[in-house]
């Protein structure tokens, strides 16, 4: 199979799972309250992929970059008259320009040490959203947004949580082709060999700040789902707790592609919130089935699911190309 047929293979069957998700969901306004929090995991998980996962760099601070998104949506929703569609750019914009300046603080640091700084910036931020009352409101938030419109009509939050999953199914797909690009492939090679990367004329600094900025951009677009879909935003929603979840969901679902990232948030809002013969131990029975994939699978559930379809595929061809011959 070609690349570009088998790219359009990933794209046709994500697609279908992202329709037959959305079917299943609308109409129930507790399984749409679901799908918006698996989709901002999902997020927060995908911006995390590409600096993390292909590049190796762990930032804690990705609950700063929904916060942004979110503060933005907020802030246009109810002190201007914009189209609220002119906060998804500014909350990215923002959330970027953030991250490049932290990354850019700390790119001496790695491993534990960038972790532990990133990881008191974003608890800093969220005591900052509290103290910063006359910006965001303080503990209280920011309430009432306005739904977005179209042609003056507002739109329903069925369609809007059909618009977060398309979403979550197009940002999953550029990443995969990211991945595969020539740029995707210079990330993930300085991940194991910067020296090399540096030899061939690459400044691994710049590569890891643009992975960073890319990744925070992607978070600040789940904020912003968030709030407009909640039709409003409180600080207790962007506390760092998010990051130590998400951080595992690509490690769960499969690092291998990024759909392995939705997989994640899908099992942890199924483990936490779904399965309620678990009641308060969904976290722990999360953290041991991290515990068990990194052990028994470290490819992650979607990684070796497809690599037994890879076998399997491998295993037909053999068999055919035996019979031809025959």
């Amino acid at each position: 199979m070609t690349r570009t047929s088998s790219g359009l293979l990933e794209a046709v069957v994500t697609l279908m799972i992202a329709v037959a998700a959305i079917a299943l969901v609308i109409g129930n306004p507790y399984l749409e309250a679901v799908a918006l929090l698996t989709a901002t995991y999902a997020f927060i998980s995908l911006g995390m992929y590409l600096p993390f996962i292909m590049g190796g760099a762990l930032s804690m601070a990705y609950n700063s970059y929904l916060g942004v998104g979110a503060y933005a949506m907020a802030l246009v929703a109810t002190r201007t008259d914009w189209d609220l569609a002119w906060s998804i750019p500014i909350g990215a914009v923002l959330a970027a320009a953030l991250a490049v300046v932290l990354g850019m603080a700390t790119r001496r640091l790695s491993g534990f040490y960038l972790a532990a700084v990133t990881l008191l910036f974003g608890i800093a931020f969220s005591t900052w959203l509290v103290d910063a009352e006359a910006l965001t409101g303080g503990s209280a938030g920011i309430q009432s947004l306005r739904s977005p419109s179209i042609g003056g009509q507002p739109v329903s939050n069925s369609v809007l949580v059909a618009v977060t999953v398309l979403t979550v199914w197009l940002v999953g797909l550029l990443l995969s082709r990211l991945r595969s690009s020539p740029f995707g492939i210079v990330v993930r090679t300085q991940r194991r060999a910067a020296i090399a990367v540096e030899s061939a004329g690459v400044h691994v600094s710049t590569l890891s700040l643009v992975t960073l900025a890319l990744g925070a951009m992607v978070a600040a677009l789940g904020g912003s789902m968030f709030a407009v879909v909640n039709h409003a935003v409180l600080p207790e929603s962007f506390v760092v707790d998010l990051v130590f979840l998400t951080m595992f969901m690509p490690l769960l679902g499969g690092q291998d592609r990024p759909w392995g990232a939705i997989l994640g948030a899908v099992l942890v809002v199924t483990f936490t919130f779904q399965l309620t013969f678990f009641k308060s131990t969904g976290s722990l029975f999360f953290s041991l089935a991290v515990l068990l994939v990194l052990v028994a699978a470290p490819r992650g559930i979607l990684g070796y699911a497809l690599l037994g379809w890879e076998r399997l595929r491998g295993r037909n061809g053999s068999n055919g190309g035996s019979g031809v011959q025959r």
